[in-house]
This record gives structure tokens, C-alpha cells and sequence, in this order.
């Protein structure tokens, strides 16, 4: 196909005015002499042009080029093909489709075969329902647009998001194609997916005869909810992190509520939450026009164990088949704010329609920008609240409430309940942090009497001590971990927190002054 366009412009001579012509148009004397004069001019003029040719104009018989984009030239190849092939008498209307999820839906072979196939068992075909389809190959007038079949990246399961190294179940993405199809109601159409140099970006234009685009895009939309039913599956039980590591999916996984020491009235609240998920709860949300969101944050000192308690009810939910997100704060200086990755992941949980868990910690951190406080209220409890009809818990915890907003903290429905995970005041549970951080080294009569000096601190000191005692035992050479190891690790750890608060310590002294100019002292 000749892409170039050869110009040869052609500049029009200029009628001459007649020479000494009067106002009235009458010839006087003076303009007859003149005539006369012009006229022998032009006589010498064509001896001399006879004996040179005239010079040529400095365009002529060079070619100027028009450029011409490869969408053009796909679109004059569908043209072409079209009328090859013989589709239709009228010529076909030619449009773009939009990338839709990482997948060109149309071009995608798994997705076609599986619609032709869910067509044959159905008794009565849907509207835009496709009967069958070919890949061609490219026409030779192309210039290699969509010729190698190139498959652009590589899938996860879900034919979502890009496969990892290591993968495992990776479907490719759709190919690079031209493609015929041939639908129920008997009319055919074409499509080529190609990747497009000029612009740098993939894109599909389609040929549909006219009158027919209403059933283009219902096929289009039968493909939507084929795929959509294909992630849906497969993101059934799988945890997603949003702003940071995807090892951390690793992290929440291995969460378990086998790791946690908390009062079972604690305990109890936190997993009454999961009550959002259940069907008559999420009846009861639809019937006051309630977006299914509930707010839930887990209050206390550091080290109360409210990370853990995020992990296990990460990890629960996913084994349960439900969809986590992990959301964490964007590096600094990334175009995206902290309250945008927790907005996108409610987003997320509501497209997906599947019961969504969105982890949040240090949830201070995501709304403390002053800036965005009007959209955070509007999202939290407001028009822009999203409604996923499946629900979703946003489980966030803060180790300083005072630093979150009253309008949040305290405006009931933008924070629904606020549970706290506070610092150990039952002996009783003192026991039992000691038993489970000690393990097999626990011996009731050594170290349950000493349980009570370990109140008034969070789980963490505890599991610090017990570390701390086992290290100071081996030491001395002991296996066994008396409870005089114990007070001596507590006693470590009080120790360097009061140094540490003493800041006199760390401020560097006055250096000496030193001698000025000539050894004397300023």
C-alpha cells in the first residue's frame, strides 16, 4: 500500500492588465505607442526563451511526503480486507475499543473459544453472541502491523494483573491479531489489535457493518462478564498490597489467631465485626440505603498487639475465600497521597463484589492531610462512600487517636466502633503471655508468682522478656529459664528506656572555644 502522497504544486500565471488602457477603457495615443512597444517586447522575449529554456521552479518533480500514522494504515487495510473478503455491500464503520483491565477482552483467545462455547449450550442466543471466529493472517499491505503474534505480557490466573517471576498458572495476554468474526444473527465483522509506534501504546480498531454497533457492544459486554467471572474466581482468597511489598501478602498470610493473647471479651468484639459479611446484615445495610462499609479501629498503646490482630484477621478472611487488601503510605514524593492508596483499595473491594477485608495501619497517617479532609469525610460517610455489595471492613488501627480528626474520630458512621487493645492489668492474662512466650520453658510454680510485676505493659514486653530471659539462661549455661531471668531481662529493658529519656545524655558539650587571629582569644 503506497503510504506516500507526491505533490507537484502548480502556481497559476496572473492575467496581464492591458497596457495604457484609459479609465473608460478608450486607447488614447500615448497607449497605442506603448501596446506597440509591449508587443515588440514580447517578441524578443520568445527568441531569447527559444534560444534558453527557462529555469525550473526548484519543486519541481521532487516528491513532498505526506507522513502517514499506522492507525491510518490499519484503517485503510480494514478497508481493504473488508471488501476482499466480501463481508458486506456497504462499507464497514471503523472505531476504536478501549484496553479493558490489562486485556484486549475481543482478542483474547480463551475468552472467545469459552463465549462461542457457553453459545452452543445455550437454547437461544443472546444478542451479540458470537458463533465463531478465525485469526487471519496479515495482509501483505500492511507494513507488518499485528504480522508476529506477539503476546504483549504475561497474565496472573485472574487475567488481571501482571504475572510475577515465579508464577504459577499465567495466562498469556491477548495477541497482537487480525481476527473475523462471525456472529449468531449472521452478520461478520474485523478487528486488528496492534501496537502502535507512533504513540507508543496498543490499540484495536474494528470494522462493523453499519447498523449493527449495538450488537458490537453487547458481544463486548458478554465478553466483560466472562472475564469478570474469571478474576472473580481466582481472587477468591487472595490478599493484594496496595502501596507497598507484595512479600507482605506473605507476612498476612502466615497471621494466626494462635499468635494472639487477649482478653476473650477483646477477641470476641473484634471478630463480631465480621457480621457485615453476613447475608441478612447486608440486607439490613441495603434496606436503610446504607453503602456495606463498616469502619472498625483498634485503639491502644504500641505493642498491644493490634498488628497481630490485623495479620490473623487478614489470614482468616482470605481462608475463608473472602478478598484482602494491605494498604500501605506511599513513598515520599509520589504522586499519590496516603488517603488516595486507601480510597483506591475500598474502590477496589467494591468492583470486585466479593466480601473485602482493607487493612490499614497507623490509620492517623492516611488522614492527616488537611487538605483532603472533605474528600475523606465524603468517603468515609458521605456521597462518595463506595457500596460494594458484597461488604467490606475497613480494619484500621492507631496508636494515637487524639491525632485523627474529631469529625472522623468522633462523628459515629465515619468511624462505626472504636475497640481497644490496651496495656496488661489481669494477672490472669499475665499468666498466659508468659506461658505462651516461653513455651515448652514454662513452669507454673516458677513463674506464675512473678506475673504481677509484669503489669501496667503492652504483649511486646512481655515476649521481650522472655526472649531476654532465655538468652541471659544459656549464658549462665542453663537450659532453664528461672524466673530471676525474667526480672533481670525486665530489668534490662526499664533501664535503657530511662536512659533514653534522659536526654541530657546525648546532647554533645560546649566544644572549647578556639584561639582567633594570632593565638588571641575573641
Amino acid at each position: 500500500m503506497d503510504t506516500t502522497e507526491q505533490v507537484n504544486p502548480v502556481v497559476p500565471e496572473a492575467e496581464p492588465m492591458p497596457a495604457g488602457a484609459g479609465i473608460d477603457g478608450q486607447e488614447t495615443a500615448e497607449t497605442s505607442s506603448l501596446k506597440e512597444a509591449s508587443q515588440s517586447n514580447a517578441v524578443v522575449m520568445e527568441e531569447v526563451a527559444a534560444r534558453k529554456p527557462a529555469p525550473k521552479s526548484v519543486n519541481e518533480g521532487v516528491p513532498r511526503y505526506m507522513p502517514t500514522q499506522r492507525r491510518e494504515v490499519a484503517a485503510l487495510a480494514l478497508k481493504e480486507l473488508w471488501q476482499e473478503l466480501k463481508l458486506d455491500n456497504d462499507m464497514p464503520l471503523i472505531f476504536a475499543s478501549p484496553l479493558q483491565r490489562r486485556v484486549q477482552l475481543e482478542h483474547h483467545p480463551l475468552l472467545l473459544q469459552r463465549l462461542v462455547t457457553a453459545g452452543k449450550k445455550s437454547k437461544k442466543a443472546a444478542f451479540g453472541q458470537l458463533k465463531d471466529w478465525e485469526v487471519l493472517q496479515a495482509p501483505s499491505y500492511t507494513q507488518g502491523i499485528a504480522a508476529t503474534g506477539e503476546v504483549n505480557t504475561l497474565l496472573k490466573a485472574d487475567m488481571m494483573h501482571p504475572a510475577e517471576v515465579g508464577e504459577r498458572g499465567s495466562i498469556p495476554s491477548a495477541p497482537y491479531s487480525w481476527i473475523c468474526y462471525t456472529f449468531s444473527s449472521g452478520w461478520k465483522a474485523l478487528s486488528v489489535y496492534f501496537y502502535d509506534s507512533d504513540n507508543n501504546d496498543s490499540h484495536t480498531l474494528n470494522a462493523v457493518p453499519p447498523g449493527h454497533q449495538d450488537e458490537w457492544l453487547a458481544f463486548l459486554k458478554l465478553l466483560d462478564d466472562l472475564h469478570d467471572s474469571i478474576w472473580r474466581r481466582e481472587r477468591r482468597g487472595s490478599i493484594e498490597i496496595i502501596g507497598g511489598s507484595n512479600e507482605l501478602a506473605d507476612v498476612i498470610k502466615n497471621g494466626s489467631y494462635d499468635d494472639i493473647v487477649l482478653p476473650p471479651a477483646t477477641l470476641t468484639h473484634v471478630m463480631a465485626q465480621r457480621h457485615i459479611f453476613d447475608k441478612e446484615m447486608l440486607k439490613r445495610y441495603a434496606a436503610l440505603r446504607m453503602p456495606r462499609l463498616r469502619k472498625v479501629l483498634l485503639i491502644g498503646p504500641p505493642g498491644t498487639g493490634k498488628t497481630t490482630v490485623l495479620k490473623a484477621e487478614g489470614a482468616y478472611h482470605a481462608g475463608q475465600g473472602g478478598l484482602v487488601f494491605y494498604v500501605s503510605a506511599p513513598p515520599y514524593a509520589r504522586n499519590t497521597s496516603a488517603w488516595q492508596q486507601v480510597s483506591l483499595a475500598l474502590s477496589l473491594a467494591e468492583e470486585s463484589q466479593l466480601p473485602s477485608l482493607v487493612l490499614v495501619e497507623d490509620f492517623e497517617l492516611f488522614v492527616s492531610n488537611p487538605t483532603e479532609l472533605q474528600l475523606i469525610l465524603n468517603t468515609l460517610d458521605g456521597v462518595a462512600t463506595p457500596d460494594n455489595p458484597a461488604g467490606t471492613l475497613l480494619l484500621a488501627t492507631t496508636n494515637d487517636p487524639e491525632k485523627i480528626d474529631s469529625r472522623i474520630r468522633d462523628r459515629t458512621g465515619r468511624i462505626d466502633v472504636m475497640i481497644e487493645i490496651g496495656l496488661v492489668e489481669d494477672v490472669e492474662l499475665a499468666v498466659r503471655l508468659l506461658a505462651h512466650f516461653l513455651g515448652d520453658a514454662y513452669r507454673e510454680k516458677e513463674h506464675a508468682p512473678i506475673a504481677p510485676k509484669f503489669l501496667k505493659y503492652p504483649g511486646s514486653h512481655f515476649r521481650e522478656i522472655c526472649i531476654g530471659g532465655t538468652m541471659h539462661a544459656l549464658e549462665h549455661g542453663r537450659a532453664e529459664v528461672l524466673g530471676s531471668d525474667l526480672l533481670w531481662a525486665h530489668e534490662v529493658i526499664l533501664t535503657g528506656k530511662t536512659i533514653a529519656e534522659e536526654s541530657e545524655r546525648f546532647i554533645h558539650t560546649t566544644t572549647r572555644k578556639r584561639g582567633s587571629y594570632f593565638g588571641r582569644n575573641q
